[in-house]
């Protein structure tokens, strides 16, 4: 059964959906095609080890603070929304943007914080510090360990935007314009 809404209404709907498509779409570009780019051995001239690392770090960051503005977005739509339809708190909703949120925080906090660290200990003569070979194979086998521990983390962000994007299609589907506006 359609639910009515609104004109501002509506507009908080196709903004938090733009929202999510956006934010969903720079994910996946991000994951399958841009973060990918900085290792692909065709460039291996132009950025060798650690170089390629180095940019890719550069671009995590820039993507990182398109998220947090994409999260921004998606919180103050979510509450606007919730506000003006007057009904029950969207739960599912907002857990999805919480967990979502919360596993940025944690790569932003812990892991990347964790990774950069490592990565200067494994290429330690290109950054100036002093390591020893077992010192830099240890930190390279950490590393590959947190790489892969990041890329899980990724993954369950896709899917998440993925649901946030689909839960957003729904509730603007089902809303149907008052007759009339």
């Amino acid at each position: 059964m359609p639910m009515t809404t609104n004109k501002p209404q509506r507009i908080v709907q196709l903004v938090g959906t733009l929202n999510s498509a956006v934010w969903l779409g720079a994910a996946v570009f991000f994951t399958f095609i841009a973060g990918p780019a900085f290792f692909d051995p065709a460039l291996k001239d132009i950025l060798p080890k650690p170089e390629d690392g180095i940019a890719a770090r550069f671009l995590i960051g820039r993507f990182t603070a398109f998220q947090i503005a994409c999260a921004c977005v998606a919180v103050i739509t979510l509450l606007v929304e919730w506000r003006m339809a007057g009904g029950q708190f969207p739960r599912t909703q907002a857990l999805l943007l919480g967990g979502i949120i919360l596993l940025i925080t944690a790569a932003i906090l812990w892991l990347t914080p964790q990774l950069d660290a490592l990565h200067q200990v494994k290429y330690a003569e290109h950054f100036g510090k002093t390591a020893t070979a077992a010192e830099s194979d240890t930190a390279a086998k950490a590393f590959g360990r947190l790489h892969g521990l990041s890329m899980i983390g990724n993954l369950l962000v896709l899917i998440g935007l993925l649901a946030q994007f689909v839960l957003n299609w729904k509730a603007v589907a089902n809303a149907s314009p008052n007759k009339g506006d």
